[in-house]
């Protein structure tokens, strides 16, 4: 069943998000985007991070992340379903010929959301992955027969149960979605996300060929079967096509025009196709240089006793080339793209507070990604101090690819300025321009926003922008701020 979440129908989109927030909770007993009280004398600059994903716990239904367990690429290019969390990151720094530039962001977040999975489906699920001797093909086997069982779950069985049961054992898989979409001009700021249920059809991550969508955002890769060591082909070339927020000019609406095909590769199919989106993005992708393994071989620890954790690669070399179409007007753009996938049972939950996330292209060719997390412990749950535990860590991305990790002891990433950000129930203190020195790599860089109110007022609000880089380096990036 296809369910197009259109921008211009406020209405259902608030609907959706707050079906969605009532299906998370049941299962999290998520309070999403609650904030700690703040002492009255509290001032700008001074407030502690909270949880970026609410008040989620974690639980032994979902798979762990296991050091020693490398990512395999392509492979891991797929979905994980029996970890808790997992996204798909994609951002961009682009230009036009006449000087215009534009920060742009694509994410697909998927939650498991059946945290008391029954204890049989455990037993065979470690059965099968014992035989097979992979814990990804336990967490494919697991997900694909989870939902055929769903869909062959007959009509004449679900007489006799609970109406609201049998609506969710047939129209949901255990997985939600989320998607994300943001651009940034000098003056104008686009934002919208959307929100699905797994198993319906409409929002989902094939391998091959790779393909994301969500509703009509769709992120495909152009070759279809791929070799396993093909890293480069699995994903890339590929095409990015997504329409997004409510356009302020009026549009007569067609009701005999063309719908655009959402799995079409055509880059003009949809930026010629009528709507009455504001945005319309059509980016060609390839890249220049390797998949990165973050931490080791994948395996990425967010505090230093590993407690928080998770599988993480990148692409930092990705070229784009292509369209946007703002308010009717059309630019042909091209830029740097970069591309995250994690997926982790560790990071949605309380002790995980929030995070400070670069991802830099210097003017050397090299790439930085580095990041500040903020995390809490047991003890600091029963102390009054603001303080929180900060794990700094960095990877550092020559021009042919090869990768160093920064250890926290040979990085300083410091905040020198902050922003008050009055969107949502109270103001928000952000620390939005930031030092970061990595004296064995003679890197001392300022980080500064593309513009102010790079913020995502989402349903789990957080800062996503482009920011410029001056200092022993110059170049351009993303920051991504949670918690705040």
């Amino acid at each position: 069943m296809k369910n197009y979440l259109g921008s211009a129908n406020t209405t259902f989109l608030r609907f959706k998000a707050n079906t969605f927030l009532v299906l998370v909770a049941a299962c999290f007993t998520l309070s999403a985007c609650t904030e700690n009280p703040k002492d009255e004398n509290e001032t700008l600059g001074t407030s502690t991070p909270n949880g970026f994903f609410g008040n989620m716990q974690s639980s032994d239904a979902f798979t762990p992340v296991k050091r020693g367990n490398i990512v395999e690429l392509p492979r891991d290019h797929m979905s994980h379903p029996d970890f808790q969390l997992e996204w798909w990151y994609l951002t961009f720094v682009l230009s036009a010929e006449d000087g215009q530039e534009f920060g742009l962001q694509y994410t697909l977040f998927r939650f498991n959301t059946e945290q008391d999975a029954p204890s049989s489906a455990k037993a065979n699920a470690n059965a099968k992955n014992s035989a097979e001797g992979s814990a990804e093909s336990n967490a494919k086997s697991n997900y694909n027969s989870s939902a055929e069982s769903s869909a062959n779950h007959s009509s004449e069985d679900n007489r006799h149960t609970n109406a609201n049961s049998h609506i969710a054992r047939n129209w949901t898989d255990g997985q939600q979605w989320m998607g994300h979409a943001s651009l940034h001009s000098a003056e104008q700021h686009y934002f919208e996300e959307r929100f699905a249920s797994g198993g319906v059809g409409n929002a989902y991550v094939n391998q091959q060929p790779f393909t994301a969508v969500i509703d009509d955002w769709v992120w495909k890769a152009a070759q279809a079967e791929v070799q396993t060591g093909a890293e480069s082909k699995a994903m890339f070339p590929s095409v990015l096509t997504f329409a997004f927020e409510q356009s302020n000019a009026h549009h007569s609406v067609k009701t005999r025009g063309k719908i655009p095909d959402p799995t079409a590769d055509s880059l003009s199919e949809l930026n010629n196709a009528p709507g009455v989106s504001a945005v319309k993005v059509a980016l060609n992708l390839n890249t220049s240089g390797p998949f990165i393994k973050q931490g080791d071989n994948g395996y990425s620890k967010k505090t230093q006793d590993e407690r928080l954790r998770s599988y993480y690669y990148s692409q930092p070399f990705i070229n784009a080339e292509g369209t946007l179409n703002i308010e009717g007007n059309s630019v042909e753009v091209t830029g740097k793209g970069w591309f995250d996938h994690e997926w982790t049972s560790h990071l949605a939950n309380s002790e995980a507070m929030g995070w400070d996330w670069f991802s830099l292209h210097l003017d050397d060719g090299s790439k930085l990604m580095a990041f500040r997390m903020h995390a809490m412990n047991e003890n600091m749950k029963n102390s009054k101090s603001k303080h929180s535990e900060i794990f700094t860590t960095a990877s550092y991305i020559a021009e042919n690819g090869t990768k160093e990790t920064i250890e926290q002891a040979n990085i300083s990433i410091t905040p020198t300025a902050y922003e008050t950000i009055n969107e949502g129930e109270s103001p928000r203190s952000v620390p939005t321009a930031w030092r970061i020195q990595i004296p064995i790599k003679d890197i001392d860089v300022s980080i500064s926003p593309f513009k102010e109110n790079q913020w995502n007022n989402s349903l789990f609000p957080y800062y996503e922008g482009r920011v410029e880089i001056k200092g022993s380096h110059s170049g351009s990036g993303f920051m991504e701020l949670t918690g705040y």
